[in-house]
């Protein structure tokens, strides 16, 4: 009596390793920013300054495609400090990045091909996998996507959308280069497809690297991101840029479910005024490196050794050469949470775990290996 997506929806291993992290002490699963630095003061004065200047306007129901203030922040005073031009684009609010990939799920697929790269975010990947027919996974290495790998298989196979994560990839930590995204760009052109460009962690990244979109000279690319990290995921407010024929589509069931908050559409366009955004983008890059280095030193301490050296975000993928699963049920009886990385992988991933370094303290981090290794000794 259900539909197919009804019947083939399942609990995220994210979601599943948060709700065991609220139960133990050491979280090194979640994706959330770290508490500790949240703008919670500037939130705050920003909710009383639009209430006190637009009043009852601030709580009415939110127009298509988002409230026009804070489109025109992003436009002016935002997209700059991404490395973007809007151009001929059109901005449209969703409530958080992944909204905005299940509104383009909506639009773009219905039992299509699409191709993602392996290992992918599993929490985003899952709306675009519930409706489309076949997904091919490609592989990645310390670059990001392989496009030999996506060029030889779009000899043979026609697909309508690539999911890529570009930068601080979730899960895989890694940067894509350059020469690969203007790489994918062209194949774009050539073989007739579109580029999901997911591109959360650009403000906190402290790289330099274009977005894919900047090198995109015919509509090729949609460009998805999110003041969650920047900010905090609460307020869910993100944004897509793309072409005006897909905006004014996606603008359109944005509107059916109007989930996207009005008033905070208004706080997120007065941060963004006030340059509290611009001046925590200033930053946090370094926090988070800083943090990272934690990790990474404390994981060689302990003999953990098989990943690569992420450069910017919140996740390093591990090989523990073990069952991920049973290492994680071992470290949940020694009060540590992490993600198992199996499901974020089309193949293979048996042995990868996700560690997190955005809610923990540097104590923690290190703590947390020193129980990631007494459980790994166990199984």
């Amino acid at each position: 009596m259900v539909s197919r997506i009804g019947r083939e929806i399942e609990i995220s291993p994210v979601e599943l390793a948060s709700q065991i992290a609220k139960r133990v002490e050491i979280n090194l699963a979640s994706g959330s920013p770290d508490p500790r630095v949240m703008p919670i003061k500037e939130i705050k004065e920003s909710y009383n300054e639009v209430l006190e200047e637009y009043g009852p306007k601030v709580l009415f129901y939110p127009g298509a495609g988002g409230q026009e203030e804070l489109i025109k922040e992003i436009e002016t005073n935002y997209l700059h400090l991404l490395g973007l031009n809007k151009g001929n684009d059109v901005v449209v609010i969703t409530s958080g990045a992944q909204h905005a990939i299940e509104l383009l799920a909506k639009y773009f697929l219905e039992g299509d091909t699409i191709a993602v790269e392996n290992p992918t975010f599993i929490e985003t990947f899952t709306p675009l996998k519930l409706r489309s027919n076949v997904v091919i996974p490609i592989s990645m290495d310390k670059d990001g996507i392989s496009v030999n790998e996506l060029e030889q298989i779009l000899k043979v196979v026609k697909i309508k959308l690539l999911y890529v994560i570009p930068n601080c990839h979730n899960p895989a930590g890694v940067n894509l280069s350059y020469d690969k995204r203007k790489e994918l760009v062209e194949l774009a052109e050539k073989y007739d497809f579109y580029i999901l460009e997911d591109d959360p962690y650009k403000p906190i990244s402290g790289i330099n690297l274009p977005p894919i979109k900047s090198l995109d000279k015919s509509g090729r690319v949609i460009y998805i991101s999110s003041f969650s990290k920047v900010i905090a995921p609460g307020l869910r407010i993100g944004f897509i840029l793309a072409n005006k024929e897909i905006a004014e589509k996606i603008s359109l069931l944005e509107q059916m479910d109007f989930s996207t908050s009005t008033i905070n559409q208004y706080v997120v366009a007065r941060l963004i005024r006030k340059g509290v955004v611009k001046e925590r983008m200033s930053w946090l890059g370094s926090y988070y490196r800083n943090k990272m280095k934690v990790l990474v030193d404390s994981l060689n301490d302990a003999g953990f050794n098989d990943f690569n050296e992420p450069k910017c975000g919140f996740f390093l993928l591990l090989d523990l050469h073990k069952d991920s699963w049973r290492v994680f049920e071992e470290s949940v009886k020694l009060g540590l949470s992490f993600v198992p990385a199996k499901p974020f992988f089309l193949r293979g991933g048996d042995t990868m775990a996700r560690l997190s370094i955005s809610v923990s303290s540097e104590d923690e981090i290190r703590e947390g290996v020193r129980r990631l290794r007494k459980a790994w000794d166990s199984t």
